[in-house]
């Protein structure tokens, strides 16, 4: 039972809520990791809480291990495909007509626009969209795609009965676009696993040896999707002029993605390759978050990157691009250090301006943990998610 809200049983059977999550695909990241905390959270509080997606190895364990019904789609996919596109939209229509859920709560641009035209066909009485970001950047598409993205979204807006996004950027961006009118729009910022970032005990000496690094290193980490809005030619070239002051300094770049080989290319052609360690897909980021001297956010997109409150909750520094959400994340010089997009010369004098200011740092990061503690707990994301289910369902007559 959820305390502070009412019964979340059904009106007229007295059964649990049934509620769908859908997701385009569940990877390792950001959008996943919040997902299932939300669906943890709704099961322990007494929903009947089902996912599907398309189903990836690295994360069917985990969603194994948390007892939640999965229905795999694997015709989803991130590019547009007519066939595969219209099979998972019936796919997902079937499987919401046979299911009975109350809710539908569709996740990312993919999966929100089929997700919500197959519960709008299979009459579900609720249905939430959340885009765990914006794709009106430039960074992912031309702009004749934008608008073509917009024109899209623009129609299956009216399918949703509200839209939570993660920032007031956000918001900003559907309303440029036209997409729907404000009152559509709920701002929930996204929560981080307290407990597990803030608890975690680890070895540093011994988790640098394991990761290739120097024990007295003083180490820059990119936990990050290896994708173009990212930003790493950015850090590498703010790394190359921190190299040159500070020669026990390291790069730590965590993450998979498209630009591996890219990334690896322009590490080999500077001349940093010793400096430099990639490690690739982790799931130990709440240790390795920790071994950190400062965490690095270079994008030149983001919505409200997850790895900028574990940093926080760790008790690291953080130097961001002021870009998205972030400046909603970070207030400059109390909560982090905030640069402009693309400049790695700012970055670089951010890390050499740390390193040699302790009293700044620690003032910092006293703020931030506490800040990240108070505004990005997990059970305040889930809770005011599922207050909003609660309050739709009553809307429409089905809550008591």
């Amino acid at each position: 039972m959820i305390k502070g809200l009412k019964s979340i049983n059904n009106f007229d059977t007295g059964a649990p809520i049934k509620v769908l999550h859908v997701i385009t695909r569940l990877l390792p990241g950001g959008a996943a990791d919040t997902v299932l905390s939300l669906c943890h959270w709704q099961k322990v509080h007494g929903f009947q809480v089902e996912l599907a997606a398309a189903p990836d190895p690295k994360m069917a364990e985990t969603v194994q291990k948390m007892g939640i019904p999965f229905h795999p789609i694997p015709e989803f996919r991130r590019d547009i495909n007519p066939f595969c596109d219209t099979w998972a939209s019936f796919k997902l229509y079937k499987l919401i007509r046979s299911g009975g859920y109350q809710v539908v709560h569709t996740h990312t641009s993919k999966a929100g626009v089929l997700g919500r035209l197959a519960a709008r066909f299979a009459q579900t009485p609720v249905i939430v969209y959340a885009p765990r970001g914006s794709i009106f950047h430039p960074t992912f598409f031309s702009l004749p795609m934008r608008w073509f993205f917009a024109l899209i979204e623009r129609l299956a807006a009216p399918w949703a009965d509200k839209i939570i996004t993660m920032s007031q950027s956000e918001v900003r961006d559907f309303l440029d676009y036209k997409i729907a009118p404000e009152e559509k729009f709920l701002v929930i910022p996204s929560g981080i696993d307290l407990v597990r970032f803030g608890r975690t005990k680890v070895n540093v000496a011994e988790k640098r040896q394991e990761l290739g690094l120097p024990r007295d290193a003083f180490v820059i980490g990119i936990i990050a999707r290896l994708s173009p809005e990212k930003g790493h030619s950015t850090a590498l070239g703010a790394f190359q002029k921190v190299y040159s002051e500070l020669p026990n300094a390291f790069l730590l770049i965590v993450g998979e993605g498209e630009l591996k080989e890219t990334i690896q290319q322009k590490i080999a052609s500077m001349g940093i390759g010793d400096r430099v360690v990639m490690t690739g897909y982790r799931g130990d980021i709440p240790e390795i978050t920790r071994i950190l001297d400062i965490s690095l956010n270079p994008s030149f997109w983001d919505c409200s990157p997850r790895s900028i409150l574990e940093a926080m909750v760790c008790g690291v520094p953080v130097i961001a691009t002021a870009v998205g959400g972030i400046p909603e994340m970070i207030t400059n010089l109390e909560t982090g250090l905030l640069v402009q997009a693309g400049d790695a010369e700012a970055i670089a004098n951010c890390i050499l301006r740390l390193k040699k200011d302790e009293g700044l740092k620690e003032r910092m990061t006293t703020t931030a943990a506490k800040m990240a503690r108070e505004k990005f707990d997990p059970s305040l994301t889930a809770k005011r998610t599922s207050q909003l289910y609660l309050e739709l369902l009553a809307k429409k007559g089905l809550k008591g």
